[in-house]
């Protein structure tokens, strides 16, 4: 058995000369941690006025160019220079709109339609569109319709000057009671032996080369439609602004103008012909004479020649 014979003070001597020795190593450390953050702090703020010194010059330096740029702005001659050049560019970019949109336009062209013209008119903030040319059966007239409809921006579309050339069974009559075929712009033929040559002997017969739309002629003027074809004319009223700057008026002006704000007036021209006199901008057929029909897109109503039949 061992006994401890040393007196608690001695062992309570010693943890009190540990604990002095402990609390001053504590004391330097954060003596050493609180001069090396003074250091640091004073560098970090010496740099952050080195830079604010160092900028103070450009920055004194660009707002006096802007406001430079703001007194040559405030003259009449800079006004005068860049109301020209916005008109300018107004007018460059405007070489592309007419392009544009016959191209956007021409992939709904069906094949069967030939075209003879291809022409536009501002109408506001809308656009018509007037397609000249020829097709050879009321199918294909009525498949037109179709056709431009798939036109993301087509607002409405109209047509005019289909001829129908087929037979028809019509309603008997007096004159013709057997209700015998023929054309809807012919007379009945008649019963009567008699009537009915003398019928026949009066309907036109070709004597030869008639050159009926242009065809066999030898020129190169334009192709027209051939006896068993249609000349019609549809008109496309579209979403697209064709407007353009006026640059009499823009000139004139006493401010600045840009392509959105300048004075418009009608297109100068697209390069093809424009609409027949009397059109006004309107959807009209050839000659200023009113569409036989028309129907706003999307719709299915389709009428023939007089009115007759519908899909």
């Amino acid at each position: 058995m061992k006994l401890n014979l040393l007196p608690t003070t001695v062992s309570k001597g010693k943890q009190a000369k540990s604990a002095v020795i402990f609390s001053v190593l504590i004391a330097l450390a954060g003596v050493g941690i609180g001069g090396f953050l003074s250091v640091s702090s004073q560098k970090a703020l010496d740099e952050a006025k080195t830079q604010q010194a160092e900028s103070i010059d450009p920055a004194q330096k660009a707002y006096q160019k802007s406001a430079d740029a703001d007194t040559i702005l405030a003259s009449e001659k800079s006004v005068d220079l860049i109301r020209n050049a916005m008109l300018a560019d107004a007018m460059i970019k405007h070489n592309d709109v007419y392009p544009d949109m016959y191209e956007e336009i021409k992939p709904y062209i069906p094949s069967f339609f030939r075209i003879n013209s291809l022409s536009a008119t501002s109408a506001g903030e809308n656009a018509n569109v007037t397609l000249v040319g020829t097709i050879d059966t009321f199918q294909q007239y009525a498949d037109l319709m179709l056709a431009f409809s798939r036109y993301k921006n087509l607002i409405s579309i109209s047509r005019s000057g289909f001829i129908d050339r087929r037979q028809i069974v019509p309603s008997i009559n007096s004159v013709d009671t057997q209700g015998r075929p023929r054309r809807q712009d012919e007379a009945p033929i008649p019963d009567d032996k008699l009537l009915r040559l003398a019928y026949f002997q009066s309907q036109p017969q070709p004597g030869g080369f008639t050159g009926e739309g242009n065809f066999g002629s030898g020129t190169e003027n334009t192709k027209g439609a051939m006896p068993e074809s249609s000349l019609i004319t549809v008109v496309l009223t579209i979403k697209k602004d064709l407007q353009v700057p006026e640059p009499r008026q823009t000139l004139s002006a006493g401010g600045g103008t840009s392509s959105s704000t300048a004075p418009t007036g009608p297109p100068p021209g697209s390069g093809m012909a424009g609409p027949p006199p009397g059109a006004g901008g309107s959807a009209r057929g050839a000659g200023g004479t009113p569409p036989e029909d028309s129907a706003p897109s999307g719709t299915g109503k389709k009428k023939g020649k007089g009115g007759d039949d519908s899909e």
